[in-house]
């Protein structure tokens, strides 16, 4: 048996495992939510024991040994990381996954700027399709939000790490194959608007007043070029346009609320304000992923939707302490 301290089961919103006293009788089982009630009885145990899980520790030794293997071996081309940014060492995608999506999106930007429509919409909905079958592969074994994120420069990762929480979300909200497919895409294409702003954009609250008017007129031109560009559905166009509305109308462009705002925007809303905090693009101080849950909690109902926000924040461990600086090589 292996002791446990409180405060890490109090970390987790469902207790992970079994949980005995220091006699060996089970007081709480795997998989239960802990309601406060719960939590008062796990302080009342001085000492805590779960079993000794030897396949799962053995299949985590296998994977970080693998993980190292691939680094070895990949780090050769340094210019790829030069080029798309860092990888992420604790990210359950691996190292060259996380290469070939940046790589891609990036391109397919380049494209779409060069006015190549045709082609660069079929380089989007590819990456859409690799968000997909990746998250798949590896939705089994992600506990953290950190095991997800991608680095780099936050424009060109963003919509990524927008569309790969998104499909995570979506799957935990159990919709179907083709909805996913058009949530995926809504948040890759979330901030196509912006392809015509120039600059990184962190806190709208110090632009100039002519700034902030362009910066928000991005949803709208975001919904024009999806419309009448890539010739894609109003679902996957009214994300853009609707994805920084508030549930209580105090968002923008337009300040419309609740049932409003389509169930698509409101899910991409939540993953999207998630990553705005962990890439350190909102004038909100927050340093790890657990103080951005704490964060969305805090913004609670008024802003986002009920469903797609408790979803999200019981998704995954809220127990990440992971800092930023933790992830990169």
């Amino acid at each position: 048996m292996i002791i446990v301290s409180s405060e890490e089961i109090i970390s987790q919103k469902v207790l992970p495992y079994d949980l005995y006293d220091e006699k060996g009788t089970k007081i709480l089982e795997a998989g239960e939510i802990l309601t406060p009630g719960k939590i008062l009885l796990v302080r009342n145990h001085e000492v805590l024991y779960r079993k000794e899980d030897k396949k799962a520790e053995e299949k985590e030794q296998k994977q970080k040994s693998i993980k190292k293997y691939a680094y070895e071996n990949y780090a050769v081309n340094q210019e790829d990381i030069k080029k798309y940014g860092p990888l992420n060492k604790k990210s359950k995608i691996d190292f060259q996954a996380q290469v070939e999506l940046k790589s891609n999106y990036i391109n397919a930007m380049s494209v779409f700027n060069q006015s190549d429509v045709i082609r660069a919409k079929s380089m989007i909905l590819e990456i859409r399709d690799k968000i997909i079958k990746d998250s798949q592969l590896i939705r089994k074994n992600v506990r953290f939000f950190s095991e997800l994120k991608l680095l780099g420069e936050h424009k060109n990762i963003h919509p990524l790490n927008t569309a790969i929480l998104s499909v995570f979300l979506a799957n935990k909200l159990e919709y179907n194959e083709a909805q996913i497919m058009e949530i995926a895409l809504g948040a890759l294409l979330h901030d196509i608007g912006k392809i015509q702003l120039t600059g990184e954009v962190s806190d709208i609250t110090k632009m100039t007043k002519d700034e902030e008017m362009a910066y928000k007129k991005h949803p709208l031109t975001g919904h024009r070029l999806i419309k009448t560009e890539l010739k894609l559905s109003e679902n996957i166009a009214r994300v853009a346009l609707q994805h920084h509305e508030r549930m209580d109308g105090t968002g923008w462009p337009y300040g419309i609320s609740s049932t409003m705002i389509s169930e698509y925007a409101q899910i991409i809303a939540v993953c999207n304000h998630f990553d705005n905090m962990t890439s350190s693009a909102t004038n909100l101080e927050i340093s790890n992923f657990r103080e951005a849950l704490r964060a969305l909690l805090k913004a609670g109902s008024r802003a986002f939707s009920p469903k797609p926000l408790y979803g999200f924040v019981h998704m995954l461990s809220y127990g990440d302490t992971t800092s930023f600086e933790e992830l990169k090589f």
